[in-house]
């Protein structure tokens, strides 16, 4: 009888422990996603330092200076301000831009700030900051080239990079795109402007603000696409922004925050100047 209920015992204790056991997931997993929803914040500010994915090849916006070697640009240079407003160090992580959405919510980066253009497609997919500057997606070509509007490139070869916002533009053109006689996906547009020099591509969509970097870098050697009327042939209007994980709210809120004060206080407008000249920004001061 005694080793009977000693048995029992022992069953109802052994029932406990592994349901004890399996019950430690569900709560592990809980506390896991809990944390996740709390965003990146938390973990920045633990750790003091900031990672922002960048493409290391989009001058003036984030790029490799070839007399230093050092990872500089407009758009480096607001979130080092940024960052040193909100207490915490700036880590640069150049990163293979096709596979941003990746590093992102891996967690290998933060944010992506580097010229990244607002699209209905990525606000569904990232949480998006207020917009600092407007951009334009234009065609590059050779100076002297004779083509006049979108409707001479019937049977040409286009560059762009891929996964970019040019991309978005260029398919959201069907008629200009079905035209050509093929897009030629290319990783670095500093290469592209000397295979445009070596007649290998006839031009490149790209963003203007890039463009006009390379108009300033060598005069003479490009030009915009000029429409039938002399103006500027432009394949979509959008807004920079930085990228966020979608539950990365108050790192957002964090980051708009520190962008609205730097308008406010001119500090904005002078980097601004520093890179383009003038004030290009859009953040309402």
């Amino acid at each position: 009888m005694i080793k009977r209920i000693v048995s029992l015992f022992l069953a109802a204790a052994l029932a406990l422990f592994a349901a004890g056991c399996s019950s430690s997931p569900a709560v592990s997993s809980k506390a896991s996603s809990s944390g996740t929803a709390q965003d990146g914040w938390s973990k920045i500010k633990s750790s003091g330092k900031l990672v922002l994915g960048l493409d290391k090849a989009f001058p003036p916006m984030g790029y490799v200076d070839t007399q230093t070697g050092e990872l500089v640009g407009f758009d480096i240079d607001l979130a080092r301000e940024a960052c040193k407003r909100l207490g915490v160090e700036l880590k640069l992580q150049p990163i293979d831009w096709d596979n941003k959405t990746a590093e992102l919510n891996n967690g290998n980066v933060d944010c992506l700030w580097n010229g990244f253009s607002k699209t209905a497609e990525r606000e569904k997919e990232f949480a998006l900051s207020i917009p600092y500057m407007k951009n334009h997606q234009i065609i590059l070509v050779k100076s002297g080239s004779s083509y006049k509007g979108l409707k001479d490139f019937k049977g040409r070869t286009v560059g762009v990079q891929a996964d970019s916002s040019a991309e978005t533009a260029l398919n959201d053109s069907p008629d200009f795109k079905s035209a050509l006689k093929s897009v030629v996906k290319i990783d670095d547009y500093s290469k592209a402007v000397l295979e445009i020099q070596n007649g290998t591509i006839d031009a490149i969509a790209i963003d203007e603000i890039v463009a006009r970097y390379y108009l300033t870098k060598n005069p003479g050697a490009y030009t915009i696409l000029k429409d039938e009327n002399g103006k500027d042939a432009s394949l979509a209007t959008e807004d920079y922004v930085v990228a966020f994980r979608k539950t990365d709210a108050s790192l957002k809120e964090k980051v708009e925050g520190a962008l609205k004060a730097m308008a406010k206080d001119g500090t904005m407008a002078r980097i601004s100047k520093k890179w383009f000249g003038a004030d290009v920004t859009t953040v309402e001061k």
